[in-house]
């Protein structure tokens, strides 16, 4: 455990990093405490503008270096790895409602998205489920790869260019983010809500047959024979993305 009067000055010198109030502190250098603050700001900085590329491009240079600075000294980050900060800076400009201020509505849906690249590429391993290769799409239950996230947006920034017409775009906007389990590397799906249905049912554990019939009625088209054939398909292709793993044993 550190000294009472240790961690008051380290204590005085992170807070002089974040907001620029300078404090006294002991057996230090007044002079050089500048130092210190720039070299914390910069390494904030480069994180924020490395995890959030498509904002950072987005934004006016005023807006972007006055919200890190806003953010940076108004927030005690609670994380003590530094890769981590970008999702306390999304839940800040939520907790502050920054995209109304900014007039961006759009602007929650692209930090999250761009979060969510790191945060399902370092997301902890999960372990795989046993399976077959061989089996019935119908009739045998599916095994999917786990380390992924269903996510719904408002505005379609994960399929569309960031510009200033995308808020005309407001609307269920759906799509799959999965992890390679060989290469590592993050995949997205843009999705339906009638695939984000079948999904979701293969997650419980039912049958594709069954969740085709269910669909049918649930979505209104009363054709089963060419719903199951589209279903089929777009099975296959998750299957070829590797997000498909083949059959639970």
């Amino acid at each position: 455990m550190l000294k009472e009067e240790t961690l008051k000055q380290q204590s005085l010198l992170a807070n002089y990093c974040r907001t620029g109030v300078e404090p006294v502190l002991l057996n230090a250098k007044q002079e050089n405490l500048h130092h210190y603050r720039r070299l914390v700001f910069n390494i904030a900085c480069d994180t924020l503008e490395t995890a959030y590329p498509i904002t950072y491009s987005f934004l006016s240079e005023k807006d972007w270096d006055e919200l890190t600075y806003q953010f940076f000294s108004e927030h005690k980050c609670k994380t003590t790895q530094v890769w981590k900060m970008p999702l306390e800076f999304y839940e800040y400009c939520l907790e502050k409602n920054i995209a109304s201020k900014l007039k961006m509505p759009f602007l929650n849906d692209l930090l999250y998205f761009e979060w969510l690249e790191l945060e399902v590429h370092t997301m902890p391993d999960i372990n795989y489920p046993q399976v077959k290769e061989i089996g019935s799409w119908l009739n045998d239950e599916i095994a999917i790869n786990p380390e992924y996230k269903l996510v719904k947006f408002e505005y379609p920034v994960h399929t569309t260019a960031v510009t200033s017409d995308i808020e005309s775009k407001k609307g269920n906007y759906f799509f799959l983010i999965y992890r390679e389990k060989e290469t590592g590397r993050v995949q997205f799906v843009d999705l339906s809500m009638l695939y984000v249905f079948v999904i979701e049912n293969i997650v419980n554990g039912k049958l594709l047959i069954n969740i085709i019939n269910e669909a049918n009625t649930l979505f209104n088209i009363n054709d089963v024979e060419v719903l199951k054939k589209h279903i089929l398909i777009f099975i296959e292709d998750l299957k070829q993305r590797q997000f498909i793993i083949g059959f639970k044993k």
